[in-house]
C-alpha cells in the first residue's frame, strides 16, 4: 500500500480544540491547527508512513499451535452470557452431530474472555474438531482495528453538529459513544467484521463449510474441510449457519464444494482487499466540497452506502426464498449505482459482464477463483437466461433483438444487450407496481415480449460487482479524487 500526506481543510467546528483533537485520534486521525486558525485533518497512517491495516484475518491451526498465539489480541469488553444461553450451551456440548459442533463453535467464540480465548479455541479444535470426518480443520479471525468505527463515526458526528445546537457531550474512547442528534439520518451506518466478511462466507461454499461467530471488533470462522449435510440445527437456533449458496436449480449442476486448500487464502485474500477498500474509503481527504473543504455528509453517506453494500449483496446470496434474494440484488445494484461505481443499466448489461467476468479471471489468484468465480460465471449466464426467456414466436423476435417496438417517439430496434437490461429495469421498477405500463407502449411490449421468469442465480450479480470493486480499489481512489 501506497501512503501520502494528505491533509484536508476542516471548515470551522462547533467544537472545542482539545474535543476535536480527540476525535480525530480516536478514528485514527492527526488533527492540526492552521496559521489561519483553521484545522486540517489527515489519516494517521498516512501521515506517519506507517501501515496499519483497518481489517486483518489471522489463521489458527491445530498443526500451528503458536498460531493461536495472536488470538490473544481479542481483549474486547466483556458480553454477557444470559441463563438461556448458558442453558442452551450445555446442552449443544454434550452432542456430537457437526451442526451441535458449529453450535458450540460459536458459542466458545462469542463469550469466552478475551484472554482465554486463545487457549478455549486451541483446546476446541483439538477436542471436538476431530469429531468431524474429512480434512482438518482451522479457525480464521478477522479482526477490525477499533479505529474502523471510529473513523466511521467520524463524519457522522460532525454531520449531526450541522443538526442541532445543543453542547456536545465529552467524547472518550469508547466506540459507539454519540448523542442523539441526527440519529434517524445515520443510524444505517454499521461497521465491524462480520459486516465485510458474510459476502465472502456466503461464496465459500454450496453447502455449510464453516460457521461464523461475531465479537465486538472481530468474527470468528471456522473451516472444516467439508459441507454439513445434516439440517437439523439447533431448534433453539443458538446458532447461525451459513446458508447455502447453490439453492437455485442450475442445469450444470450443483458446485463442488472448495476445499478448505483453496478457501483459506481465499478469505484472507478478501480481508486484505476489503481492509484497502475500507482505507480509502474512510479517509477524509476523498470528500471535498467544491471548495476544497473536507465535507462530511457526503463522506458518511458513502462509508454507510459501502456497509449497505456489503450487506445487500450478503442477503440476496443468503435468502432461501427467491423473491427476497432478488430484491437484495436489485437493492445492491442501485447501492453500486448511487455509488458512481457502475451504472443499472451497465452492471445488468450481459456483454459487458462478459468483459467483466474474464478480467477477474485474469487477475484473480488461483485459490480465489477457484472459489469465487464459479458464482460469478453463474451470474453472468443468468443475464444470458433472461435474454433466453424473450418469446421466439413473437413478431418482435430476431436474430439480433427485438425488432419493431412501439415507443412514444415510434418504432425502434433494440439489441439484446439493451433489451435485458431494460427488461430487468422493468422488473426491478415494480416494486413501485407496474401502473406506468399503461402509459409507455415500449414497456408493455418489453412486458409481453417476455416469458417473465428471472433466473434464482441473478443473486450472485452482486457479488461479481463486489468482486471487481475490491480488485479494483485503486480506481475508485482515483474517482472520489475526481469527484466535487
Amino acid at each position: 500500500m501506497t501512503t501520502s500526506s494528505r491533509w484536508i481543510n476542516l471548515a470551522p467546528s462547533q467544537l472545542q480544540p482539545a474535543k476535536l483533537r480527540t476525535l480525530a485520534n480516536d478514528a485514527g486521525l492527526e488533527a492540526r491547527r492552521t496559521s489561519d486558525g483553521g484545522w486540517r485533518v489527515c489519516v494517521q497512517e498516512d501521515y506517519r508512513r506507517t501501515q496499519s491495516p483497518l481489517l486483518r484475518s489471522e489463521r489458527a491451526s491445530a498443526a500451528d499451535p503458536a498460531s493461536f498465539s495472536r488470538l490473544t489480541e481479542l481483549f474486547d469488553a466483556p458480553i454477557g452470557v444470559s441463563s438461556l444461553t448458558q442453558a442452551g450451551h450445555a446442552k449443544v456440548r454434550q452432542q456430537q452431530t457437526p451442526s451441535a459442533l458449529a453450535a458450540q463453535f460459536q458459542l466458545e467464540f462469542m463469550f469466552t474472555p478475551g484472554r482465554q480465548l486463545a487457549d478455549a479455541m486451541r483446546a476446541f479444535l483439538s477436542e471436538r474438531a476431530t469429531l468431524l470426518d474429512g480434512p482438518a480443520s482451522e479457525i480464521h479471525v478477522v479482526l477490525s482495528d477499533s479505529a474502523l468505527p471510529r473513523r466511521a463515526n467520524f463524519p457522522r458526528i460532525l454531520t449531526s453538529l450541522a443538526f442541532q445546537k445543543e453542547e456536545l457531550p465529552a467524547i472518550g474512547g469508547e466506540v459507539g459513544k454519540l448523542f442523539p442528534a441526527a440519529q434517524g439520518l445515520t443510524q444505517d451506518v454499521s461497521i465491524g467484521a462480520l459486516t465485510f466478511v458474510l459476502p465472502a462466507l456466503s461464496a465459500a461454499s454450496p453447502k455449510v463449510l464453516g460457521v461464523a461467530a461475531v465479537r465486538l471488533l472481530a468474527c470468528g470462522v471456522w473451516l472444516f474441510g467439508q459441507a454439513l449435510n445434516d439440517a437439523d440445527w439447533p431448534s433453539n437456533r443458538l446458532t447461525d449457519a451459513l446458508l447455502p449458496t447453490a439453492r437455485f436449480d442450475n442445469p450444470k449442476g450443483r458446485a463442488t464444494t472448495p476445499s478448505v486448500d483453496n478457501t483459506g487464502p481465499y478469505l484472507s485474500w478478501w480481508v486484505q482487499r476489503s481492509a484497502e477498500l475500507l482505507r480509502i474509503a474512510t479517509d477524509p481527504a476523498g470528500f471535498k466540497d467544491e471548495q476544497g473543504f473536507y465535507a462530511p455528509t457526503r463522506h458518511l453517506a458513502f462509508i454507510a452506502s459501502l456497509g449497505r453494500l456489503y450487506r445487500d449483496t450478503a442477503e440476496a446470496m443468503r435468502s432461501n426464498s427467491h423473491s427476497v434474494a432478488l430484491r437484495a440484488a436489485y437493492d445492491a445494484l442501485d447501492c453500486l449505482e448511487g455509488m458512481r461505481w457502475n451504472a443499472f443499466d451497465n452492471s445488468t448489461n450481459p456483454s459487458k459482464i462478459r468483459k467483466v467476468l474474464e478480467r477477474l479471471r485474469e487477475t484473480l489468484p488461483s485459490p480465489v477463483a477457484e472459489v469465487a468465480l464459479p458464482l460469478c460465471e453463474r451470474a453472468a449466464r443468468a443475464l444470458e437466461e433472461v435474454r433466453d426467456g424473450f418469446i421466439t414466436r413473437s413478431r418482435h423476435y430476431s436474430t439480433d433483438g427485438l425488432v419493431e417496438m412501439p415507443g412514444k417517439g415510434g418504432q425502434q430496434n433494440i439489441s439484446w444487450d439493451k433489451a435485458v437490461q431494460m427488461y430487468i429495469r422493468l422488473d426491478r421498477n415494480s416494486a413501485h407496481s407496474f401502473g406506468k405500463i399503461e402509459e409507455d407502449p415500449l414497456d408493455r411490449s418489453l412486458l409481453f415480449a417476455h416469458e417473465g421468469v428471472i433466473p434464482g442465480d441473478l443473486c450472485y450479480l452482486p457479488f461479481l460487482h463486489l468482486m471487481d470493486m475490491l480488485v479494483n480499489c485503486e480506481r475508485l481512489q482515483v474517482q472520489l479524487s475526481k469527484r466535487r
